[in-house]
């Protein structure tokens, strides 16, 4: 479950204080045993060197090849004019620390490769611990479940669920924003944390629960998202967490029964439903 903090949009906040940063590092070296070599799908398909770690969730290896991991997304770096997202800082240096000392192990899910050509892989130190669990365990990161890579997605969700009961990392009052679907103007996309209301149901190869804006969330017809009794979904509220992506406004007027925005949601583990 998600479990959205109540507050409002606004823009990502200024870089955290060195004090809070230490203290912040000294925090994620104590975490259980348990949060870094738990969540491990099998023996290792490759053995390979590090070069470097773009940012928290994506690295080069020796070999040329990027690697993008499976079942977490780390706050963004600065780049193309954009400011940095909060804790992206404390998140890439997280994963140097963690992945320092010795080659990495990468195990495999379905697929494969991206849309981007980046190899997608569980990764894992040398010493077998796994880098989604541990970035996930210190609030570093948000658990992003895309089929059909789902094989550790139970495991990864609880790992986020310990963070946000602590309140770590991103999970801290205050330090991401939470967006209100009514809320979303132009300019507005990436990931984001997102709340609102199904005023709407329509269903082609979709489903698509249509929201008190000009969002609509789009979900797989052959999950039942926690709901196996029914799916009468609309007037409810929906915390969901992903991609906003934005058809644009040549979408919008040739389409006025669609909404302009959607998040994609392949399963229960990036959305909750409310019950009424």
């Amino acid at each position: 479950m998600i479990h959205l903090f109540p507050v409002t949009k606004k823009a990502f906040r200024a870089p955290l204080s060195a004090f809070f940063y230490a203290c912040f590092l000294l925090l994620a070296t104590l975490l259980p045993a348990q949060s870094h070599s738990d969540c491990v799908l099998g023996e290792a398909d490759e053995i390979v060197a590090l070069k470097k770690v773009v940012d928290g969730d994506t690295l080069r290896l020796k070999d040329g090849r990027r690697v993008r991991l499976i079942g977490v997304n780390t706050p963004e770096l600065a780049h193309g004019g954009r400011r940095a997202q909060p804790l992206a800082r404390e998140a890439k240096e997280f994963t140097e620390r963690f992945l320092s000392g010795g080659d990495l192990e990468l195990v495999y899910d379905r697929d494969r490769r991206d849309n981007h050509g980046r190899v997608l892989a569980h990764v894992y130190n040398h010493r077998g611990d796994s880098l989604e669990s541990a970035l996930l365990s210190a609030g570093l990161a948000f658990h992003i479940a895309v089929a059909p890579n789902l094989s550790l997605a139970e495991c990864l969700s609880s790992r986020e669920q310990e963070a946000q009961d602590a309140h770590r990392g991103v999970w801290s009052p205050g330090v991401w924003p939470v967006l209100q679907a009514a809320d979303i103007r132009p300019g507005d996309g990436g990931f984001v944390l997102l709340t609102g209301t199904v005023k709407e149901v329509e269903k082609n190869q979709f489903v698509w629960l249509e929201l008190d804006g000009p969002v609509a969330v789009r979900l797989q017809p052959e999950r039942d998202y926690g709901h196996v009794s029914g799916r009468n979904w609309q007037g409810r509220k929906i915390e969901v967490k992903g991609w906003l992506v934005d058809r644009g406004a040549k979408y919008s007027s040739q389409n006025k029964n669609h909404k302009r925005w959607f998040v994609a949601s392949d399963s229960e583990f990036t959305i909750e439903i409310s019950r009424k």
